[in-house]
């Protein structure tokens, strides 16, 4: 009986469907028999709007709004990060379901990121080097890095990396006590781009999204991987 119960729904779905394609009838009704419906995967928050988003900016300013340029981006999706360090370079937020990496990157000649050595990245001053990568760099070292057993990390967008965000102190990490990242930095990339092919970074100040050159701004990064 079931198998003719699968048989029937197979041959409603080809009738009643015939103008959506056979590709969609047959993926859609594997999805069902499969159990399938979106339920059993997991959710991965972030901007849900096309770059560029369609929010006006002004070169190396805050943006007037940082709440209206999220609603810009899509929304924001993502709930409060809860962080828990790995002890390895990395730290995963189990709220949203992302492995970040806790060190920032630099650019002395080659683009790399700061050892994790006795439990910390860099306390050292910031140089020239920590601030030497354009957007364009950013995203092609977070998606050719392979670091902790990952091999598909990514720039995070900026509804992404504004799960970091905290007021008091910005970006600081604070869940890790003295180890040194955004906090000491002050500036990375996103992804997120806007009708003014203005790219946007993140500070370590009150003034958290800032629109900087599309093609001649520098700063730093850090590469988050979905889990």
């Amino acid at each position: 009986m079931k198998r003719l119960t699968v048989l029937l729904l197979f041959s409603s779905l080809s009738f009643t469907n015939c103008g959506s394609g056979p590709s969609q009838d047959l993926s859609g009704l594997l999805l069902l028999l499969a159990g399938g419906g979106g339920g059993n995967s997991t959710f991965h928050c972030g901007q849900t709007v096309a770059n560029p988003v369609p929010y006006s900016t002004t070169t190396n300013q805050p943006v007037a709004s940082a709440s209206d340029f999220i609603t810009a981006a899509g929304g924001n999706n993502c709930g409060s990060a809860s962080l828990v360090d790995n002890d390895d370079g990395t730290v995963t937020d189990t709220q949203n379901h992302f492995l970040w990496t806790l060190c920032t990157a630099y650019n002395p000649a080659t683009i790399q990121l700061y050892d994790y050595v006795s439990s910390n990245c860099n306390a050292g001053a910031v140089v020239a080097a920590d601030r030497n990568i354009t957007q364009s760099q950013a995203v092609v070292f977070c998606e050719s890095l392979t670091f902790a057993g990952h091999s598909d990390w990514i720039l995070p967008d900026a509804i992404q990396l504004d799960t970091l965000y905290v007021a008091s102190n910005p970006y600081s990490l604070t869940p890790f006590g003295t180890k040194e990242s955004l906090k000491r930095l002050g500036s990375v990339w996103t992804s997120t781009q806007t009708t003014d092919r203005i790219i946007h970074t993140y500070l370590g100040s009150t003034d958290r999204i800032v629109a900087v050159g599309n093609n001649t701004g520098l700063a730093s990064l850090i590469c988050i991987a979905k889990i």
